[in-house]
């Protein structure tokens, strides 16, 4: 197989400082990941916003500050946030576009992408949650998928909640039925700290297809963070016959990460692993932590989020569970 990383830092670790990197930052973050020949890049997010240089949430292709346009940059669309006409204005050839959306939005989304890809974009599909889909729904997923051709299909564990055997079913159901010139790629999440031995199961399988695995700076990123880009890329330089650049990569960590972490730390912690193993969005356990909740009263408390509320943070609803459990619980 072939494998790449993309360094998701600049969109999915601005969960941790509302994407306020600040414009030098940002620009730093993109050089270096640059300097250290990651193989695509995510810029942010594609908003229709009033623009601030300092956040690395776009309006435009043209305010993300790029200047060797001839490496692979992204930016992120969640579905329903940017209209198709506006992106049509837009110079296809400048960045990929990762759209992501949930389940009960797939078809219009796929519409969607479809759309994209017809005028010219490069689009990768972002099925978020992707575990909650059940096999009949992935194979129909699958079929549409091929039939629009985008370059990339990710595997999104947007609950942290996937183990090996979860990784490795879902893997061979896309790489035994997935067109074979579609990428696959992998996004985790780090709430049960399973995100590197998932990594290293896909890597062990035998695949001719090209394979995209997601990371981010020191693993920034909401509640427990992201796989790490230093670790994979030291795993990958040492056994893959890479040659990512880990000093320059630790060194943006030193200078930009750093501070960001001392002043709002993400990580592994007991309420996020609670949170993963409840199948709840992080942002539940959140809410409990800033309470004081203890462990046991967290979990008695995430049983109570309804099937349908667990994968979006819903701040009505946990209000609601935290109050009537202190009622019954203490």
């Amino acid at each position: 197989m072939n494998i790449e990383v993309l360094d998701c830092t600049l969109r999915d670790g601005g969960y941790v400082n509302n994407w306020k990197f600040g414009y030098q930052n940002i620009q730093y973050i993109i050089n270096s990941l640059v300097t250290a020949k990651i193989d695509y890049i995510e810029c942010g997010f594609l908003k229709d916003i009033v623009f601030d240089s300092d956040y690395s949430i776009f309006d435009d292709f043209k305010n993300v500050p790029v200047y060797n346009t001839n490496l692979k940059y992204a930016l992120m669309v969640n579905y329903g946030d940017v209209d198709l006409e506006k992106i049509f204005k837009f110079d296809s050839s400048k960045f990929i576009l990762r759209i992501a959306f949930k389940k009960e939005k797939s078809i219009e989304a796929i519409e969607y992408c479809e759309k994209l890809i017809k005028k010219g974009f490069s689009v990768f599909v972002n099925p978020m949650n992707t575990i909650s889909y059940s096999y009949l729904e992935l194979l129909d997923l699958i079929k549409k998928i091929n039939s629009i051709k985008p370059d990339t299909l990710t595997i999104v564990d947007t609950l942290g909640q996937m183990d090996k055997s979860d990784t490795l079913s879902l893997f061979y159901l896309f790489d035994k039925n997935l067109d074979k010139s579609i990428s696959l790629g992998y996004h985790s999440h780090n709430n049960l700290a399973f995100s590197f031995s998932n990594v290293l199961a896909i890597l062990e399988q035998n695949t001719n297809r090209n394979i995209i695995i997601d990371s981010s700076l020191f693993g920034m990123g909401r509640g427990a963070g992201n796989l790490q880009t230093e670790v994979l890329t030291q795993y990958l330089n040492d056994n893959c016959s890479k040659h990512y650049d880990l000093v320059q990569i630790l060194k943006t960590i030193q200078e930009c990460i750093n501070p960001i972490f001392a002043k709002t730390p993400w990580g592994i912690s007991v309420p996020y692993r609670i949170a993963a193993l409840n199948s709840c969005h992080p942002d539940y356990a959140k809410f409990l932590i800033d309470r004081n909740v203890s462990v046991d009263k967290i979990d008695k408390i995430l049983k109570l989020v309804p099937m349908n509320s667990k994968d979006v943070f819903q701040s009505e609803l946990i209000v609601e569970l935290y109050e009537r459990a202190i009622k019954s619980l203490y």
